[in-house]
């Protein structure tokens, strides 16, 4: 989820930490910065093409996190999973996030996820997009249905925001959206927000790398446009009764298939537990 918090730079201090692959090549040892920016997920699409992504760390019980906390369980929150969740961040030329997300930011209960130029930690996130002709940050849109949050929260996130909002919006809302500096763009149907109207929204601006860091409700949006699936497998049951797992909605009938495209092992995980650092790719990009 993108509400990932209460990471420090202890993954700049240690000399180079690194994971070992296990498919599809075992037992190469990888350095951990840098190793989802190799995947340049960009070089892979047609100019024409969209690519939706997204990316989660959940315990072996399938705890994401819970209703009334922000972001993952703290047992499983770790730098390096935070860092390897940037790198696939920068890649996208959007970032989608929640309302609730923006107000959490509000309210300072969540940090801002985007990377800015001049935080020493980001910088060579930063670098590798201006590298390859991009904006040094990602655009934002905020996926919600009815509105409901700081207009200004939101407009802090990036230097690009787009509010794609449901029908039940109200025009003076959406001028207050305007004059805070935000694109505002309907994409609602029967009472909810329809993703292809989204894609398309997205696509017209130019954005056509889509990455969500928002929550289950935004994933079981995208599922029939999601091309790949990154989920942080931390190594420890968490129990609890009131939880979020990594999908919530209906069951997909048929399900929703993927195929596993790689796997590293990290040694080093929080509490010096070990965790997976899983790629799937979805029978739809795999098509491709």
């Amino acid at each position: 989820m993108c509400q990932r918090l209460e990471y420090g730079d202890l993954i700049d201090r240690l000399p180079m930490p690194t994971v070992l692959e296990l498919f599809p090549n075992p037992g190469v040892e990888r350095n951990l910065r840098g190793l989802h920016l190799a995947h340049e997920i960009r070089s892979h699409v047609e100019p024409d093409d969209s690519f939706v992504f997204s990316g989660f760390i959940t315990s072996i019980d399938g705890r994401i996190g819970s209703d009334d906390s922000v972001g993952a369980p703290r047992a499983i929150r770790n730098d390096r999973d935070w860092r390897l969740f940037q790198e696939l961040m920068v890649q996208a030329d959007v970032v989608l996030v929640s309302g609730r997300y923006v107000r959490d930011v509000a309210r300072g209960k969540a940090i801002n996820i985007v990377p800015a130029p001049g935080d020493g930690n980001t910088d060579d996130l930063i670098r590798h997009r201006v590298d390859r002709g991009l904006p040094a940050r990602p655009a934002v849109a905020v996926v919600t249905r009815s509105g409901g949050f700081d207009a200004s929260a939101a407009a802090g996130l990036s230097d690009h925001v787009i509010i794609a909002h449901g029908a039940e919006v109200g025009s003076d809302v959406t001028r207050s959206w305007a004059e805070a500096g935000l694109d505002a763009v309907g994409v609602g149907v029967d009472g909810d927000v329809d993703v292809d109207r989204l894609m398309s929204a997205l696509a017209q601006r130019g954005h056509r790398i889509v990455f969500s860091a928002a929550g289950p409700g935004v994933l079981a949006m995208l599922v029939p446009r999601l091309d790949a699936l990154y989920v942080t497998l931390g190594a420890q049951l968490l129990g609890g009764r009131n939880y979020l797992t990594l999908l919530e909605g209906d069951e997909l009938d048929p399900p929703s298939r993927f195929t596993v495209a790689s796997v590293y092992l990290d040694r080093n995980g929080p509490g010096r537990a070990t965790q997976l650092f899983l790629e799937y790719r979805s029978d739809r990009s795999s098509a491709r």
